[in-house]
């Protein structure tokens, strides 16, 4: 049997966004395309309501055939589960029974363990940011939060410091730099996470991952005078005029023991194309999708660094790279190496082993 994971985030700004009725076209879409009628699993996890539903169709009397079973072992998002931190709406600390980015890896490690290669799709409907999916808006503060009950009183909340490698128990979203490790997967789990997929398995994250900072480096790279789309060598020294701190900073960190940093003034640099080549496959190797790969041993779908998903107006009703990006996808394509999905949502491909070969001075 065929099996599908879908992950539906919440919408944590609550404008609208229903993550889970693209979960569930997606899952119309896959069993559309089932013209080989094989038998399919679809596993829904909604974060918001808290359910698991698992939708079988199968053929093995010659009738296509649809039973749902769903049960809510988590607890419900709400509006009450977030608290206003310096303007921005954030998951609330203490929350131990909502759905974690840890229960899907479960799952996925369940399906290793009873099912091994049948798991043909992942896909996590949710915001997104360069670290990854964002389920809930939680934090990893690297505090936890423990709510003590005495006999008599209000329930006292204590906070503790969490190990450097673990993961943070009141956050619920993807961390790539600590998921696919122990404590979080030791080597036992993490292979029967691998275990899981098929071989030609494909994880999507369907949503953003837009750091303004990349994104403003590479458009102020792409105005540059000299700078080509095809074909520039490495050694080409282009001006980027039009940079800001922000960016600055953002080459600073990924041209870190390569170069030194930038002197002031700021406002505009000179620097040498593999320079910037290196600083933004650096940056792609620290973001969440590149974790996933790794991890899972599988492609992944993801928006590119520098750009963001937007929703489809009409057709599949699902999610799609916004078009607008044309010279980041080119510099992606010719530069780096990376293809495109094959669906035509403009998400990148990240392929396992993904490397960045160290420039010279």
């Amino acid at each position: 049997m065929k099996q599908y994971l879908l992950v539906a985030g919440v919408d944590y700004e609550f404008s609208g966004v229903d993550f889970r009725q693209l979960a569930d076209n997606r899952r119309r879409l896959l069993d559309k395309r089932n013209t080989a009628r094989v038998d399919l699993r679809f596993t829904t996890m909604d974060v918001r309501s808290g359910e698991v539903e698992v939708r079988e169709v199968t053929f093995g009397t010659g009738k296509r055939v649809e039973t749902v079973t769903s049960s809510k072992p988590f607890t419900p998002v709400t509006k009450g589960s977030y608290q206003d931190v310096g303007g921005h709406r954030r998951f609330k600390p203490g929350q131990p029974d909502v759905m974690s980015i840890t229960d899907v890896y479960q799952r996925v490690q369940d399906i290793g363990t009873k099912d091994a290669g049948t798991l043909a799709e992942l896909s996590i409907f949710s915001h997104g940011w360069m670290g990854g999916p964002i389920l809930v808006n939680s934090d990893d503060d690297r505090l936890m939060t423990i709510t003590l009950n005495p006999p008599v009183g209000q329930p006292i909340h204590v906070q503790m410091p969490v190990a450097p490698t673990s993961r943070d128990p009141d956050d619920k979203d993807g961390r790539g730099d600590l998921d696919f490790s122990p404590p979080t997967m030791d080597a036992g789990e993490l292979k029967a996470f691998r275990a899981a997929f098929a071989k030609d398995a494909v994880a999507w994250l369907w949503g953003c991952a837009f750091p303004r900072a990349i994104h403003h480096t590479m458009w102020a790279m792409e105005q540059a005078k000299g700078y080509a789309g095809v074909g520039l060598g490495d050694d080409v020294e282009l001006h980027l005029t039009q940079v800001v701190e922000e960016d600055v900073v953002f080459l600073d960190r990924f041209l870190a023991g390569v170069l030194k940093p930038f002197p002031k003034p700021r406002s505009a640099i000179r620097v040498k194309f593999k320079h910037l080549k290196y600083a933004l496959c650096r940056a792609n190797l620290a973001c969440y999708a590149r974790a996933l790969a790794d991890g899972a041993q599988v492609t992944v779908h993801a928006a590119a660094l520098g750009t963001y998903a937007e929703y489809d107006t009409g057709g599949d009703r699902l999610m799609h790279v916004h078009g607008g990006f044309t010279a980041h996808f080119t510099f992606y394509k010719n530069y780096l190496g990376f293809s495109f999905d094959p669906e035509g949502r403009k998400y990148a491909v990240y392929r396992p082993g993904l490397a960045c070969p160290k420039p010279t001075p």
